[in-house]
């Protein structure tokens, strides 16, 4: 497919590797690959399922690069998070089930595409979480509106204000992924399940798709707008420079409120 993505169709099942190494981050040539990707099988007819995966074993994808973060002000960072949901729109939206394959770690954006997912597995190692407070910024891709959405809003205000991160086993029982298993047995066991629903009717599919989403979206299209444009706003702090910069010199960062 490209530099970054890997494309495989098997058995009904189209299969996206992302494939960015050493963290499989979301660059703007990983989000481009990803973007034609998604097209592409949801325009196939002989497609009924989409699996999207990461390459290696720690982690699934890491999001943004915390390097190009230090450098976003209020309009470029608000150009960023727009073209990240523009992509992972396309996951939301798509009429085909979307199944996440977590091979590792799906910290910050990587969660976040994982939210836009109709089913998550992970291995047994992986965690997740959204440490974007960490940074003195906000999830802006859609956590902080997906995520309460899913595994309610009292675990969901905690994992985005504490930054902290949950396991494997915790995030099975909060329901933030569908089934945990062992990492050699991760993709075997996401093709299973998505075998059971590509031998249903595409159109009924299609259909419940498109009903679930007016359960689990009302007011969301607003919401994200607003989430983009709070992204955009700390991203002009002088705490959001203090906290990228704590991170990357590897020490705490001391937040003024400015």
């Amino acid at each position: 497919m490209g530099k970054y993505i890997r494309l495989k169709e098997e058995n009904r099942i189209g299969t996206i590797t992302i494939d960015n190494p050493p963290a499989n981050s979301l660059s703007s040539e990983v989000l481009s690959e990803l973007e034609r990707a998604l097209d592409e099988l949801s325009s196939n007819t002989s497609v009924r399922v989409l699996m999207i995966t990461g390459s290696g074993e720690k982690i699934f994808v890491s999001g943004a690069n915390i390097k190009e973060l230090a450098d976003l002000n209020k309009v470029s960072a608000i150009r960023l998070v727009s073209r990240v949901k523009e992509v992972f729109s396309k996951i939301w939206l798509s009429p085909k089930p979307v199944f996440c394959a977590m091979n590792g770690h799906a910290l910050g954006g990587g969660l976040e595409l994982a939210l836009h997912c109709d089913f998550r597995l992970a291995t047994e190692e992986a965690r997740f979480g959204q440490p974007e407070i960490n940074l003195a910024v906000l999830p802006g891709a859609g956590g902080t509106q997906l995520l309460p959405r899913l595994i309610g809003l009292s675990k969901a205000r905690w994992l985005l204000l504490s930054g902290e991160t949950l396991s494997a086993k915790e995030a099975l029982a909060c329901g933030l992924v569908d089934c945990v298993v062992k990492a050699e047995s991760l993709l075997e066991a996401t093709k299973e399940m998505a075998h059971q629903i590509a031998e249903k009717s595409p159109l009924a599919i299609e259909a419940i798709k498109k009903m679930l989403r007016f359960v689990q979206s009302p007011g969301l299209e607003e919401a994200m707008k607003k989430e983009t444009e709070m992204f955009g706003e700390l991203c002009g702090t002088e705490d959001k420079k203090e906290g990228v910069l704590a991170f990357l010199e590897k020490r705490k960062a001391h937040f003024q409120g400015k």
